[in-house]
């Protein structure tokens, strides 16, 4: 018998528990599962602690596994709702109390998903320490962590079809598959005692619709290492490397430039007299290539390390720096990805202008309005700051467009 308690993350694609289900009683022939769920739309913990219908069936103890989902966004701390009444009742009850794991996403969290699963995770194993300190046994399903792994597995890259399908078209909640993958990490990890070394046998369980078999097996596996029944595959997820045949990712190799403009009330006034490029105005921005990692360093010295995905179809090669740009042209000095921007190979005889950009023009460029770069001119009623970050017709990636000051030289963002 098992009580979810949670939001849409739970209940979305036909609910988590039907997968939990599917996937359970096929993993383990003769075990017979039981649901029953609770909860609303971005619901929190907090608000279900509250709920009288909620804190009836915890209350109740009709439940051999009490499940709980925070709301996603982690808006409001569930600690006080852990230590008062979810983990108490599951200690009661003598039932196991699983977490519900969430992850980060492009539509909330942008490029950073990886950090913000991270803190999800340290979030979720916080509630695990208090409802062990309540008496209560603890089992994490670790489902952002499993997203990770499928986005791991894609190169990072976000847009890939293989981590998109989780992802409903909000690109926020799960789909169906993602709710799968939710299951098979739920099955492994509330019922590790029951499973050997091995895991699940996945050729037991049914395809989920769309899903294909080594999707399945996948699914099966990264839910097995992450609920620690089965060690590691130290092969599933190798370091990608640049295929010998795509040359643009072999020249790409070395040390790259950009002569950024410093963004500061001084220098915004200097820019409005024409003189962003003077002396203090300016920082270079260096990116160093070595395979597929990237390490970039702006100004003050912040480094990020980033990383490209290089896909080779034979003489095709599409190299992508992660998230969201893609290379354009590459040439002995200069690099020219598709928002405009440019990276000159450092030590090289050619100059960096500072923000140099090689695409813009308002020919075609048109934004959310239907207004062309006509409209950002100096005069025109869109020749501000604000209205420059506004994005337009044309795509840079799946999540964002050009923006003007991208495309619209009067945006005076970019040196053409």
């Amino acid at each position: 018998r098992v009580l979810f308690i949670g939001n849409s993350f739970s209940f979305v694609s036909g609910g988590v528990w039907t997968q939990y289900k599917a996937i359970t009683e096929h993993c383990l022939p003769g075990l017979q599962v039981v649901t029953s769920f609770k909860g609303s739309g971005a619901e929190t913990l907090a608000q279900a602690a509250r709920d009288p219908g909620a804190t009836g069936l915890v209350q109740a103890g009709n439940y051999d596994i009490l499940v709980l989902q925070d709301q996603s966004e982690l808006a409001m701390s569930a600690n006080d709702a852990v230590r008062r009444l979810f983990g108490p009742e599951a200690a009661r009850h003598g039932a196991l109390l699983g977490l519900y794991e969430t992850w980060a996403t492009p539509d909330a969290d942008g490029s950073d998903m990886k950090g913000g699963t991270m803190m999800r995770k340290q979030y979720y194993e916080d509630l695990a320490g208090i409802a062990r300190q309540a008496g209560a046994r603890v089992a994490m399903a670790r489902a952002g962590e499993a997203f990770m792994e499928v986005l791991k597995s894609a190169g990072w890259d976000f847009e890939m079809p293989s981590f998109l399908k989780l992802l409903a078209g909000d690109y926020d909640h799960p789909s169906t598959l993602g709710l799968n993958l939710v299951g098979w990490v739920m099955a492994l990890s509330f019922n590790k005692q029951r499973f050997g070394q091995s895991g699940c046998d996945f050729n037991r369980v049914p395809n989920a619709p769309g899903q294909s078999p080594q999707e399945k097996q996948q699914y099966a596996r990264i839910a097995c290492e992450l609920a620690g029944v089965c060690a590691r595959d130290p092969y599933a997820n190798a370091a990608p490397t640049v295929p010998p045949a795509c040359s643009a990712g072999q020249h790409l190799q070395g040390t790259w430039v950009r002569t950024r403009r410093r963004t500061s009330p001084q220098c915004d006034q200097r820019q409005d007299i024409g003189g962003y490029a003077q002396p203090g105005c300016t920082f270079i921005e260096k990116f160093v290539v070595s395979g597929t990692s990237v390490t970039q360093t702006s100004e003050g010295g912040q480094v990020k390390e980033r990383l490209l995905r290089v896909t080779s179809y034979g003489k095709l090669c599409i190299v992508k720096f992660l998230p969201d740009l893609y290379l354009k042209k590459v040439m002995s000095d200069k690099v020219w990805w598709n928002n405009c921007e440019v990276w000159t190979r450092e030590g090289s005889a050619a100059a960096s202008a500072t923000d140099e950009c090689w695409c813009v023009s308002g020919d075609e460029w048109t934004d959310g309005d239907g207004d062309s770069c006509a409209a950002y001119a100096v005069g025109g009623p869109k020749h501000s700051k604000w209205h420059c970050s506004a994005e337009g017709s044309i795509s840079v990636s799946h999540f964002r467009g050009l923006k003007a000051s991208e495309a619209c030289e009067a945006c005076l963002s970019c040196s053409p």
